[in-house]
C-alpha cells in the first residue's frame, strides 16, 4: 500500500510541476532471522533509503536478489540446515552478482578470507550495530557500483 501511495504522490507532484521525487530506495536482501538485528536493518533502511527485503531461507534470498537486482545481500552465519560457506556461494551467484556480507559473532581475518574465497565481500559483527553495518553496506554499494558487477546498474545507484 505504501508503494502505491508513493507512486500517487510522485505522479501528483509531477503534474503540479513540483520537483521530481527522490530516487527509489536501493534494494538490499537480508537473510537475517534475529528480531534485534532485523530492527537495526529496518532503521538503517528507513534512514538511508534502502529497501530491506527480509528472507527466511537461502532460496528465498537468492530469488529476491535476482528479482530485485539487489547489489547487496546480508546473511547470517548461523542458519539452520545450511552451512554458511554454501549460503555465501549460492547468494554470490545471484544476478547481478551482489556483494554478500556475512553477519557473524566471530569476526577475524581468517573468516574474512574464507568469505572472500567463497565469493563473498565482507564480514560484519553480530549482533548488528548501526555504525558498523551502515559502513559495510555503504562500502559494498560503492564497490559494487565501481566494478563490472554493476553492468546491470540500477539508476538508483547513481546516488551512492
Amino acid at each position: 500500500m505504501l508503494r502505491i501511495w508513493k507512486a500517487i504522490n510522485s505522479r501528483a507532484a509531477h503534474l503540479l510541476g513540483q520537483s521530481p521525487a527522490a530516487p527509489a530506495p536501493i534494494p538490499v536482501v537480508a537473510l537475517i532471522r534475529k528480531d534485534d538485528d532485523r530492527k537495526v536493518l529496518t532503521d538503517i533502511g528507513a534512514r538511508d533509503r534502502l529497501d530491506i527485503h527480509f528472507s527466511g531461507t537461502c532460496g528465498d534470498a537468492w530469488n529476491a536478489a535476482n528479482r530485485l537486482k539487489s547489489p547487496v545481500v546480508l546473511c547470517s552465519r548461523d542458519l539452520e540446515g545450511m552451512e554458511w560457506r554454501d549460503t555465501v556461494r549460492i547468494l554470490a551467484a545471484a544476478d547481478p552478482r551482489p556483494c554478500v556480507i556475512l553477519a557473524s559473532a566471530v569476526v577475524d581475518n581468517y573468516l574474512w578470507h574464507e568469505v572472500v574465497a567463497n565469493g563473498g565481500y565482507e564480514v560484519v559483527g553480530m549482533p548488528l550495530r548501526d555504525e558498523d553495518t551502515t559502513r559495510v553496506i555503504n562500502l559494498a554499494l560503492a564497490w559494487w557500483q565501481s566494478t563490472s558487477r554493476a553492468s546491470h546498474r540500477s539508476p538508483n545507484l547513481a546516488r551512492v
